[in-house]
């Protein structure tokens, strides 16, 4: 049974994702797309499902994997075959671990491979190529788990007097047990800013929405309710979202604890309608683009990416549209008719490959594409060059930590050898703390500007700032003057992380802080706006405006990911330059 008004939502969720992957700065919570698609997958696996053990009291799981595995795994190997040949033509950085990227996707545990890199779309410095198929893979694994389940629940309510009714009211509850525990995981997780990589990504906490069209498609098929409006219904349902999608954020809490909750109920509403509306006149353009919604998402993300590093953004655009066109059509109206045994049909020729062709085509596909995999991996460096350069930078600054103490203890011994000539630093002493940003002009700053020490650490959280202030005060080594130059990784909000900062801080100690360029984000960062806030509540507090300038010379991150700025002279000058400004304005001030 077919379900009209369903490829609306479908076509609707596809392409917000979409629009969030390519734009992700205009519609930066257009991943809820993803929890419509999740809840859309448990409806209508299950209503099939209940269908069958309703009509033939039993699921035939073979012929179920079978189908699903036929109509799943051809569009992932062609994804992969083609992006196997097109990363040759691309930099390196993005074909680092590229096997193992490549097995992660085709084995469907790319989630858990991007939770154990700690990816996303919003941290990476450069973009995994197979990144999008974490949400096939959770799909594939509610697809492996689920029926298995249901026939469980099925085999266990034989007994019973009225096995129909004793099945539903198990599954109806096994379904909402599922979602309340795995909804619960996400909302207690981001609630103790556990791993947000594991709460975007995770079976545990994604699965709660495949529930959710579970429970529903059981309700549907047990009751029977009133016809709901569908075009209101519908479009009330896609508006908020879309408010939502827009309003929202990756590193949002509300995002999680509320977002996905909300977006699951309103894509339910929009399902309800649809099946109440058996009337429903389906547009031409909708029905036409529905089948293509998996093609278009499998192969739009690694196109994206590659003609991004060779294109600016809307020469990138324009060839991601018509490459992807292509290799969609390609893929639905030759590819998968081969895979699947059927004839090849171009509307202005007719084809009908041999068995044997089929299988040599397949197998010389698979062939390639692993050769194609492993040599990538093998022609590519073990870290992406900008991490490289992290590592370099963090290796040196521990080397000059080492050199940093020996001076001290060697100082220490002289001082208590010689009481009489006790030396005393005149400089003003500056402690700074920064993340990965300032790992690349860390000497520069050290060089140029006597009395600072920099404490720099890739991925270092401005909530982390409090407790790295303690260990210094403990060590008798904080600066009279802390510039904090924190903010690209924070993840709470920034007013409170900056009070607790404020709170660690010594008496009579003056501290900068430095606002934060991400051109991932809109500006003012939300961080900066924090800062700001923060130096006009405190006197002994200097704001330091790196954001601003960077906004004014975008060639200061130019070749860059748009975070960080190493090896470019001009902007350590500027930086230096803005940060000598800020400690000579704090050197004025009364201490804390």
């Amino acid at each position: 049974m077919r379900i009209k008004g369903l490829d609306y939502l479908r076509v609707y969720g596809i392409s917000i994702i979409l629009i969030y992957h390519i734009f992700k700065e205009i519609l930066p919570a257009g991943f809820l797309g993803v929890n419509i698609m999740f809840v859309l997958s448990g409806f209508l696996v299950s209503f099939h499902l209940l269908d069958e053990v309703y009509r033939d009291e039993k699921i035939d799981l073979v012929a179920y994997y079978k189908k699903r595995f036929i109509r799943i795994f051809p569009g992932v190997l062609f994804m992969i075959f083609v992006v196997s040949l097109m990363a040759f033509a691309i930099n390196k950085d993005f074909t680092v671990s590229y096997f193992d990227q490549f097995i992660a996707s085709l084995s469907f545990t790319s989630n858990y491979y991007e939770i154990l890199s700690g990816g996303s779309y919003e941290s990476q410095f450069v973009k995994h190529l197979f990144l999008h198929t974490w949400f096939l893979a959770i799909e594939v694994h509610f697809y492996l788990l689920w029926p298995i389940l249901t026939n469980f629940i099925y085999k266990t309510s034989k007994g019973s007097k009225n096995v129909k009714k004793t099945f539903s009211n198990r599954f109806f509850l096994t379904s909402l047990i599922l979602y309340i525990l795995s909804l619960g995981l996400t909302i207690g997780m981001t609630a103790l800013d556990k791993n947000r990589s594991f709460v975007y990504f995770s079976d545990f906490t994604r699965l709660s929405s495949f529930f959710m069209g579970a429970f529903v498609a059981c309700f549907v098929k047990r009751f029977g309710y009133r016809k709901i409006p569908y075009k209101e219904a519908s479009i009330g349902a896609g508006v908020i979202i879309l408010i939502m999608s827009f309003a929202l954020s990756y590193d949002m809490k509300v995002t999680y604890i509320l977002g996905f909750f909300l977006t699951d109920l309103l894509t339910i509403i929009a399902i309800l309608a649809a099946v109440s509306n058996e009337d429903i006149e389906e547009v031409r353009p909708i029905k036409k683009i529905a089948p293509y919604t998996y093609s278009v998402y499998l192969l739009h993300w690694p196109v994206f990416v590659i003609m991004e590093s060779a294109f600016n953004k809307p020469t990138a655009l324009l060839m991601t549209i018509i490459v992807t066109g292509i290799l969609v059509m390609i893929n639905y109206h030759i590819f998968e008719p081969v895979f699947k045994g059927e004839p090849v049909d171009l509307r202005i020729l007719k084809i009908d490959p041999s068995t044997r062709v089929r299988i040599i085509s397949l197998v010389s596909v698979v062939v390639i594409s692993f050769v194609s995999a492993i040599g990538l991996s093998y022609a590519s460096d073990d870290m992406v060059s900008l991490e490289k350069q992290i590592w370099i930078s963090s290796l040196k600054q521990d080397l000059g930590q080492i050199d940093k103490d020996k001076k001290e203890v060697d100082k220490q011994i002289y001082e208590d050898e010689n009481p009489d000539e006790i030396l005393k630093d005149k400089e003003v002493t500056t402690t700074i703390l920064g993340d990965s940003v300032l790992l690349g002009n860390r000497e520069y700053i050290e060089e140029k500007i006597p009395g600072t020490s920099v404490d720099a650490e890739g991925s270092r959280l401005l909530e982390k700032a409090p407790d790295i202030i303690e260990e210094y005060k403990k060590e008798g080594k904080l600066g009279e003057i802390v510039v904090l130059s924190l903010g690209t990784n924070a993840v709470e909000e920034p007013v409170e992380s900056l009070e607790r900062v404020i709170k660690a801080l010594p008496e009579k100690t003056k501290l900068v802080l430095v606002s934060c360029y991400d051109s991932r984000y809109d500006q003012p960062h939300r961080v900066s706006k924090a800062m700001k806030k923060i130096a006009d509540k405190y006197k002994f507090v200097t704001y330091m405006p790196w954001e601003e300038e960077a906004m004014k010379h975008p060639e200061y991150y130019e070749g860059t990911d748009g975070v960080h700025f190493y090896g470019i002279a001009e902007a350590y000058e500027a930086y230096n330059k803005l940060l000598q400004k800020a400690i000579l304005e704090a050197s004025k001030k009364e201490g804390k």
